[in-house]
C-alpha cells in the first residue's frame, strides 16, 4: 500500500512568501550546463532494439555522494503508518537513509513497498509517523506548515510518472508555475521559464500545451519546471515510466548531467534497468531497506 500523490500535493501551489535563496548550485538568471542542450534537438522514434548508454562526464566523482560530501537528506529511525478504523496499517519502519549533496540515488522496489511513501516524506509532502527527517540541516517535525512549503517550494524539485502538467495552460506557463507561490528575488521568471525550455529542447513548443505534446516532450517541460525556482533536490518517481525506452534514455542523460553539475538526485523505480544508471542504489522492500549499493560495484 503505497501512498499516493495527487497533482494538488506537488508542491507547485502550496502558499508560502518569496524567500531568500539558501540553496547551492544555480544563482540568479543562470542555467545548468552553461547554455548547453540538455537533450538531442529530435525525439527518437524508431522503434528498432534498443540499448540505452548514459554518458558520464571523465570529470566526474568516482565516489558520488561520499563521506567528504555533507548531508543533504536524513532520514533517521523513521516509521510511517496510517490508521483505519481500529487498525493500524504499517507502511515504511525502521528506515535510516543518508543521501549527500551530489548523490544519483535510486530507490528501487516493487509496487507496495512503501517506496513511494518514503519520497512522500523526503518531499515534505506528509511528515512521519516515528523518527525524523532532516533536510539541509532543518528538522521537519519542527517546522510550520508555511516553512515547509516555503522549503519546499524552493529547494525540492518535482518530476512524475505522468508528468502533472496543468492541461489549461501552455509549455510556458506550466514551467513558470512554481513561481506564482515561491520565487527567489531578482529572478526574472519569465525569461528563465523560457531559457529552460530552450535548454530541455523545447524552444518551438513554448506555446503549446499538453495535449499538443508528446510523452517525452511533456516529461521535458516537468524537467524545466522541476528546475524553475533553482532546487537543490530533484525528486524523480518513475520518471521514465511512460516513456518509449530512447525517449526515458534521453531522460536519464538529462538527469546525470544535472547530476555533474551538483545536483542531487532522488528516483524512485521499480525497474532495475532503470535504477543501475544511478550511482547508489537502495532496495525497499515490506516497508523496510533491504540493502544499499554503489551501482559501480554491482
Amino acid at each position: 500500500m503505497e501512498n499516493i500523490i495527487s497533482d494538488d500535493d506537488s508542491g507547485l501551489e502550496n502558499p508560502g512568501p518569496e524567500a531568500g535563496s539558501e540553496a547551492s548550485g544555480i544563482e540568479g538568471d543562470a542555467l545548468p550546463s552553461e547554455g548547453r542542450n540538455l537533450v538531442p534537438d529530435k525525439e527518437s522514434t524508431d522503434e528498432e532494439s534498443f540499448v540505452c548508454e548514459v554518458r558520464r562526464s571523465k570529470n566526474r566523482s568516482q565516489g558520488a555522494g561520499s563521506v567528504e560530501a555533507a548531508p543533504i537528506i536524513e532520514v533517521i529511525n523513521v516509521k510511517k503508518s496510517y490508521t483505519l478504523g481500529d487498525m493500524e496499517v504499517l507502511i515504511l519502519h525502521e528506515i535510516n537513509l543518508t543521501v549527500r549533496e551530489g548523490d544519483f540515488l535510486a530507490i528501487m522496489g516493487p509496487s507496495g513497498s512503501g517506496k513511494s511513501t518514503l519520497m512522500n516524506l523526503i518531499g515534505f509532502l506528509d511528515r512521519p509517523t516515528e523518527g525524523k527527517i532532516i533536510i539541509k540541516g532543518r528538522d521537519v517535525n519542527k517546522l510550520s506548515d508555511k516553512e515547509i512549503a516555503r522549503l519546499r517550494g524552493l529547494e525540492i524539485g518535482f518530476i512524475f510518472q505522468t508528468f502533472n502538467l496543468i492541461p489549461r495552460l501552455n509549455a510556458l506557463e506550466n514551467v513558470e508555475l512554481p513561481t506564482y507561490a515561491n520565487a527567489r528575488p531578482g529572478v526574472d521568471s519569465h525569461k528563465k521559464a523560457r531559457d529552460l525550455l530552450k535548454l530541455v529542447g523545447l524552444e518551438d513548443r513554448m506555446h503549446h500545451k499538453p495535449s499538443e505534446l508528446s510523452g517525452g516532450q511533456s516529461q521535458r517541460v516537468a524537467i524545466a519546471r522541476a528546475l524553475i525556482n533553482d532546487p537543490s533536490i530533484l525528486l524523480a518517481d518513475e520518471p521514465t515510466g511512460n516513456l518509449d525506452s530512447k525517449t526515458g534514455c534521453e531522460i536519464l542523460n538529462m538527469f546525470t548531467k544535472l547530476n555533474e553539475e551538483g545536483r542531487t538526485i532522488v528516483m524512485i523505480t521499480h525497474d532495475p534497468d532503470i535504477a543501475k544508471y544511478a550511482d547508489r542504489v537502495v532496495l525497499v522492500k515490506d516497508g523496510i531497506i533491504q540493502n544499499q549499493d554503489n551501482s559501480e560495484s554491482r
